[in-house]
């Protein structure tokens, strides 16, 4: 409760009588009452103003954040890996494999990716659209096809997955849901050398969290544990990660330079790990938060390509990428 004070000066207190005194020479002095009394009163209130200031004043009630549903939103909460391989994503590389344990394959390959990530529903904070909970559908296809052998398409995933993701402050974010791989044998491929399909399809229940250190720098940690699946096939994944987001080149060139690495590891390779680096040119689009990207990818471990799950092999390539 807010007090408001008013003081006088010693003078200006009214209805204070005085007495007349005489004094050594016979002046006659006013001693009045009044003025050592307004000035006593003065004193008292100015005293009494300072302590009422210094009181601190009820604050008003917050009033609540409105919280709103947004269809079809412009970006997804969840950052995207940028140097993993099967997250869907658009993408024309040309790669260079020295090692590879894929029997009849050739040493060049062209590598297609289409998809990308495609938020269905957000609910966040009135005019606080970095935070909240958000609904994303994901899905792509990765294929390689041999230019060694006419272009024969050695083999590809189909990769899907319905995913809620949360993020609390704009630098962290966590994702759940499930994800979808589904491996295949190129047909020529098939033909060529008679590999046949072992139908390797993995479903799993993953669990991610994201976290922006600085304004350069961002990590990641993703846990999957698989359900269904063949008797071959084991339970558990694990992916970790970090990228650098440089500064723009120049006050006149959008681009950025960024570096990101990626490592994959499943349960049923003896988690012998996979890695995945990039390092290239960020260009950003003046739609959204879509962006260009070119880069050089080396690769080694587990190969892409599900249907090859147990060969392992080395890759460098220069590829153009979009993400949207």
């Amino acid at each position: 409760m807010a007090v408001h004070v008013t003081c006088k000066g010693p003078r200006e207190w009214d209805g204070l009588s005085g007495v007349e005194t005489k004094g050594l020479f016979g002046r006659t002095r006013r001693r009045g009452s009044a003025g050592h009394l307004g000035l006593g009163l003065t004193s008292i209130c100015l005293l009494a103003s300072f302590s009422l200031a210094g009181e601190p004043a009820a604050s008003p009630d917050p009033v609540p954040t409105a919280q709103v549903w947004e269809f079809l939103p412009e970006a997804g909460f969840y950052p995207l890996y940028i140097a993993d391989p099967l997250r869907p994503q658009s993408a024309l590389m040309l790669i260079w494999v020295p090692s590879s344990e894929i029997p009849e394959t050739g040493h060049a390959r062209f590598s297609l990716r289409l998809g990308g990530q495609f938020p269905i529903v957000a609910f966040h904070p009135d005019r606080d659209p970095d935070r909240g909970w958000q609904l994303d559908f994901e899905g792509g296809f990765l294929g390689h096809f041999d230019l060694g052998y006419s272009l024969d398409n050695i083999g590809w995933d189909g990769l899907y997955g319905l995913l809620l993701d949360y993020k609390p402050t704009p630098d962290l974010a966590f994702r759940f849901g499930t994800l979808h791989d589904s491996a295949h044998v190129g047909d020529e491929y098939a033909e060529r050398t008679g590999r046949s399909r072992v139908d390797y399809t993995r479903e799993e229940f993953v669990l991610g969290v994201s976290w922006q250190a600085t304004q350069s720098w961002r990590t990641y940690f993703e846990v999957g544990s698989q359900f269904g699946g063949e008797d071959f096939q084991e339970r558990w994944r694990a992916q970790t990660g970090a990228e650098y987001l440089g500064r723009r080149l120049t006050s006149r060139v959008r681009a950025s330079w960024y570096a990101a690495l990626d490592l994959r590891a499943y349960q049923e390779n003896d988690w012998h790990p996979r890695v995945t680096g990039q390092v290239g040119l960020m260009i950003p689009t003046r739609r959204g938060r879509s962006r260009y990207r070119a880069a050089v990818e080396v690769a080694s471990g587990r190969t892409v390509l599900g249907e090859f799950y147990r060969s392992s092999e080395t890759y460098a390539g220069l590829g153009w990428y979009f993400d949207f």
